[in-house]
C-alpha cells in the first residue's frame, strides 16, 4: 500500500468474537491500524465508545454483526444513529430492508460476509476517503426496500427491536394467553417484576394496553420478525 494512500485507523465492533478477531488480524496484516471495542448495550456504553473513537482518531467504524438477529440489527442501528462517523457494516444477512434501514440511518456501506478481504479492504478505503462502501445501485435498491415497508411497519419494526430478550419472552407468553401470575411462577420472579416488565414493554411499543402490546407482537411475527439474541 503506497505511503500516500495509507490505510485508515479502524474501530472494529464485533458481535461474534471469533469472526471479529479474524477480520482484525486480516486487516492488520494489510497495514490497517485496528482498535477493537466491545458492542455497547446501554447509553453509558455508547458514550464510552464515542470517547474511545475520539481518542483513537478512527477514520472508519466497522461493525461486524448478524443483522438477521433482531437485537444485533438494533444495536448496529443504535451505533450508526448515535455516533457520527463513517460506518461500514459486515454481515452474513441478505435482508435488503434491514440493509436499507442501516443506510437510511447514516451507514456508508454494507459488505456481505462472503465478499472476501479484497472487497472489504476496498470498501474501507473508499469510506475513509469520503466515498461509499457499496455501489450506488445497491444502495438505492436497499433504501427502496426499507421505504417500501411504509411508515407504520418501519415504526413497528424499530419499536419491537428495542425490546430486551426477557421482555420479548414475556410478550410471547402473554400472546400464548398466560397470566401474569403464571409468567412470574415460570420465571421464578414476583408478579410485581412481571408487571414492571409489561409496563416497560408498553412504553417501548408506545401502546396503552397489554392487549395492544400483544397485537403489536402478533403483527411483528406476521412480518417474520424474530428475536434470536
Amino acid at each position: 500500500m503506497n505511503a500516500d494512500r495509507a490505510a485508515p485507523k479502524v474501530i472494529v465492533i464485533a458481535e461474534g468474537h471469533l469472526v471479529g478477531e479474524a477480520i482484525e488480524v486480516a486487516l492488520s496484516a494489510r497495514s490497517f491500524e485496528i482498535e477493537s471495542i466491545h458492542c455497547p448495550r446501554s447509553r453509558q456504553e455508547l458514550m464510552e465508545v464515542r470517547r474511545e473513537i475520539s481518542r483513537f482518531r478512527a477514520g472508519v467504524g466497522l461493525v461486524v454483526a448478524e443483522i438477521d438477529d433482531l437485537a444485533q440489527w438494533r444495536d448496529a442501528l443504535a451505533l450508526v444513529e448515535s455516533i457520527r462517523m463513517r460506518w461500514l457494516i459486515v454481515t452474513g444477512s441478505r435482508d435488503p430492508a434491514r440493509w436499507g434501514a442501516l443506510i437510511a440511518a447514516g451507514c456508508q456501506g454494507i459488505v456481505p460476509m462472503s465478499a472476501g478481504l479484497d472487497v472489504l479492504t476496498q470498501a474501507l478505503l473508499a469510506v475513509s476517503r469520503g466515498g461509499l462502501g457499496m455501489s450506488p445501485t445497491a444502495r438505492e435498491q436497499v433504501l427502496a426496500e426499507w421505504e417500501r415497508l411504509g411508515n407504520s411497519k418501519r415504526s413497528l419494526i424499530l419499536r419491537i427491536s428495542a425490546l430486551s430478550p426477557r421482555e420479548w419472552e414475556v410478550l410471547e407468553k402473554l400472546k400464548e394467553g398466560l397470566s401474569i401470575k403464571t409468567i412470574a411462577e415460570s420465571g421464578g420472579v414476583s408478579e410485581g417484576t412481571v408487571r414492571s416488565q409489561v409496563r416497560a414493554i408498553r412504553q417501548k411499543l408506545n401502546v396503552k394496553s397489554q392487549l395492544a402490546a400483544v397485537a403489536a407482537y402478533q403483527q411483528a411475527t406476521e412480518l417474520n420478525l424474530t428475536h434470536t439474541g
